[in-house]
């Protein structure tokens, strides 16, 4: 089944994975992407605006922990991880993905503060050892098939994270879905049923909430609902003023 994205990327969906096969489409998924967008910042996402305001919102929290080291989990080709650095020339940014496509584009042009590796995050065994400060995803842990591996993979960051550190989860809201078609039926809008694309499992706000007291930060409500249910094209207006209430499916969880 081919769809079309809310952000504009086309997609194919084969109902007939088993999740074996969906984690090795997943994987293949983002090589391809890699090999598409090389180290440009529509390899993760095709919706600018919103990547820049991840950004945006990840520099703010990244200044506000003050963290020494910052481990980077499903950093992509390494567009953000790269912005961080130059941003915080003191702390030191380790970047790992398990695309070894996306890696090997986020190694060029590296500062001195900044590193990259292969990683997977199901498999502690294969991720960098140490204590970190912050520890900090973008639209990582989505991409895993099921809740079951996200909450594996969530307690294989603490492990890795020192006694005081920080994760900052930036990860799409399955409840944030179902709040935006809501409001977009409130303004006699249809709802946008593909937002969640066939290698994604969002996050439920409850379940996060109550299996790691999860605090939750709407940095995208304001763009969200100024692009997604007025109009997209008024996507820059959201972008620039600041976020006001608690909506938007791209959310910050705190751990």
């Amino acid at each position: 089944m081919d769809l079309t994205s809310a952000d504009g990327e086309s997609f194919v969906v084969d109902m007939s994975l088993t999740q074996g096969d969906k984690i090795r489409r997943i994987r293949q998924f983002w090589d391809d992407r890699a090999k598409q967008y090389g180290d440009g910042c529509r390899a993760t996402l095709g919706e600018v605006r919103l990547r820049k305001l991840e950004i945006r919102t990840m520099i703010k929290y990244i200044r506000k922990f003050a963290p020494s080291l910052v481990l980077d989990v499903g950093c992509g080709n390494g567009y953000s991880t790269k912005m961080y650095a130059q941003n915080f020339p003191t702390i030191d940014f380790l970047g790992v993905d398990y695309s070894p496509e996306m890696i090997k584009h986020a190694r060029k042009n590296v500062t001195r503060n900044c590193s990259f590796d292969t990683a997977d995050v199901l498999d502690i065994g294969s991720m960098p050892r140490g204590r970190f400060d912050l520890i900090i995803t973008q639209r990582c842990l989505q991409n895993l098939p099921d809740y079951a591996r996200q909450r594996d993979a969530i307690y294989n960051l603490i492990s890795l994270k020192a006694p005081d550190g920080r994760l900052l989860l930036m990860e799409c809201s399955k409840t944030g879905v179902a709040q935006l078609n809501r409001v977009r039926k409130q303004f006699c809008r249809s709802p946008l049923n593909n937002i969640e694309p066939w290698h994604n499992c969002f996050f439920v706000d409850e379940t996060i909430k109550e299996d790691f007291k999860a605090d939750i930060v709407y940095f995208s409500s304001t763009y969200m609902f100024i692009s997604k249910v007025i109009h997209r094209r008024l996507s820059l207006v959201g972008y620039w003023l600041p976020p006001i209430g608690k909506f938007g499916y791209d959310r910050l969880y705190i751990l």
